[in-house]
């Protein structure tokens, strides 16, 4: 188990989201976009997370 998602996670969910600059949040979540279009299985977890978070918003 990779602790990138539980750290990436981590950091995001620590931070507000008024606080973080806009253009970051958009530049990754057009990269991770990318990944989760076909992504290795070392990815899977954070393609899910980074789903979740999109029907969110």
């Amino acid at each position: 188990m990779s602790l990138v998602p539980l750290a990436l996670g981590g950091v995001l969910m620590a931070l507000p989201v008024s606080g973080l600059p806009m253009g970051e949040l958009q530049a990754l979540n057009r990269e991770l976009g990318r990944l989760c279009s076909d992504p290795p299985r070392e990815a899977l977890a954070v393609c899910r997370i980074h789903a979740r978070l999109v029907r969110a918003l």
